[in-house]
């Protein structure tokens, strides 16, 4: 066992990675000049549709300034381009390019930096200077992600052009095979929606949820992830308790075969939605059990539409309040510390991947409400994550541990209106909108809107949320292409920096980059080389 170093030798090793700032580029003082060891232990925190504004407006709100969320003082930063294949291909048609082949391909074709910026844009004009047009879905972000390829819209761990037998090994599905890890996978919304399916499970459409589900003859998400990949830990939503009691094959995202599976099991401990019992408390002790008794975990929660009850925020000037949206569902916190103490037994370390979905729904519906609670879940959560790495007495700290937070993709095109600073506690006035008849507008939720990469225009659709003092906006109910945020801590680090600026000038990784920042710090072979540097 590692002896975990005290708290002065904590702090001295993340103050000697503390990033610096030079000819606008984010520079890391090294300590000692020895490289950092590989990494046993991955925690990758994803926060779906976050904007870099996002990530401001929550902060103002919880800490009254721009940069005080858990990650935003993490000592290696980043940006991250985003786009996939299909919006590769649309932009290479408008410039009279070749289409994306993966061994050969202009990245500034995908994200340009002279047109739109080596940083996430914000201020005033920013709609005007836009990343408009064609932007990733979540299942090719998150494929890029898994498994260092580009891929097409809609695809789950697929290669693009869906040939059959396209599926691509993810990293999680490698550090198993090859190391003998853990993996895990915890996510907001339901358990085999795009992002997490996208590190467990194969499949050339996105919504082929189960088997059954609205006639699919094929091998589902849920039937993949539940009977063939197995994780160790899956927490997640899709609980047909509120969404689909009656087991309709033509909605939810289980079957009521795999329901009963799951109930029955002797190689999962299963505990899910409970009328009146506390989610997190649930899911702390059916891990405890899982550990004792040699057996894998599956937490299913969620209600209506599949998702965990979004965390409430007040209107409460100088006195930030959060609130959950339902004790039945666990926070993202109480849902990771119980996954981090199962998988941190295994002697081989362990890969988890934890999503904040909510944020990409809420911003799809131009929630900004919504947006702040599910951002404030996430900050909760990177809190405890970093807390348990801290803590003594176990094989779990900074010399062989790699914590990385950032988003698949942004949406919503969120504007904080410039000159207008929302203190902490303060909140827009949000009113709903309704027709002539009274009646509010549908909600759009997670990539069901209108096409994506429409900011910078007026958003086609009525939203179901109006901002009257016009301290807010938005500029669209889709994704943009938008560089997103990345904060890093941990043993190989610098496995990350180093790819800075290798593809597109400035501090900007791709996001297949992560993932092969991901391998090289967990001693994984190199898929090799995919672009050369453009702009």
């Amino acid at each position: 066992m590692i002896k975990k170093p005290g708290r002065n030798a904590r702090a001295a090793c993340r103050a000697c990675a503390v990033p610096l700032l030079a000819a606008g580029l984010f520079l890391t003082a090294g300590c000692g000049g020895r490289r950092a060891p590989a990494a046993k232990h991955v925690i990758f925190f994803i926060g779906d549709g976050m904007s870099a504004e996002s990530e401001v407006a929550a902060s103002r709100y919880l800490y009254g300034r721009d940069d005080g969320l858990a990650w935003q003082s993490l000592p290696a930063r980043a940006y991250v381009a985003t786009w996939d294949v299909t919006a590769y291909n649309t932009r290479a048609r408008q410039a009279r390019r070749p289409p994306y082949s993966r061994s050969s391909f202009d990245p500034a074709v995908g994200y340009s930096v002279k047109t739109y910026g080596a940083r996430p844009l914000a201020g005033p004009g920013v709609l005007e200077r836009f990343p408009s047009g064609p932007s990733t879905d979540s299942a090719s972000a998150a494929t890029a992600l898994a498994t260092g390829f580009k891929t097409d819209s809609g695809n789950i761990a697929w290669l693009p052009g869906d040939p059959p037998g396209g599926g691509l090994t993810t990293i999680l599905e490698e550090v198993r095979a090859r190391i003998g890890a853990a993996i895990g996978i915890i996510s907001t919304v339901p358990f085999d929606h795009a992002t997490p399916a996208a590190f467990v499970s194969h499949n050339p459409g996105r919504s082929a949820y189960y088997t059954g589900f609205k006639g699919y003859t094929g091998l589902g998400l849920a039937d993949e992830i539940i009977l063939k990949t197995k994780p160790d830990v899956v927490i997640g939503g899709g609980s047909p308790l509120i969404d689909n009691p009656d087991f309709d094959t033509r909605k939810g995202y289980i079957s009521e075969s795999l329901y009963r599976t799951l109930q029955t099991s002797q190689e999962y401990v299963f505990v899910e939605r409970r009328p009146g019992q506390d989610g997190g408390a649930a899911v702390a002790e059916a891990a405890v059990r899982a550990a004792r008794e040699g057996r894998k975990l599956f937490g299913l929660f969620g209600g209506k539409g599949g998702n965990f009850d979004v965390a409430q925020v007040e209107d409460s000037p100088g006195r930030p309040r959060v609130r959950p949206g339902s004790e039945e569902n666990p926070s993202l916190a109480e849902a990771a510390e119980a996954a981090l103490g199962y998988l941190a037994r295994d002697p081989q370390g362990f890969f988890l991947v934890i999503e904040q979905g909510d944020i990409d729904w809420a911003n799809h519906d131009n929630d900004y409400r919504a947006m702040i609670g599910a951002v404030a879940d996430l900050d909760a959560a990177v809190r405890a994550a970093l807390a348990y790495v801290d803590r003594p007495g176990d094989d779990v700290d900074w010399t062989n541990t790699v914590l990385l937070v950032t988003a698949d993709h942004a949406t919503g095109g969120l504007l904080l209106e410039p000159g207008v600073t929302l203190a902490a506690g303060d909140l827009p006035r949000e009113t709903a909108r309704a027709d002539e008849h009274g009646l509010l507008p549908a909600k759009i939720g997670s990539d069901r809107g209108p096409a994506n990469g429409t900011a910078g225009k007026k958003p086609d659709y009525p939203s179901p949320y109006d901002y009257p003092d016009g301290d807010v906006s938005y500029g669209t109910a889709g994704h943009t292409n938008e560089l997103v945020d990345l904060a890093v801590i941990g043993a190989a680090a610098r496995d990350f920096l180093r790819l800075r600026g290798t593809w597109y000038p400035g501090p900007i990784l791709d996001n297949t980059q992560i993932n092969a920042a991901l391998r090289e710090a967990v001693g994984l072979p190199r898929l090799g080389r995919q672009a050369r540097r453009a702009d």
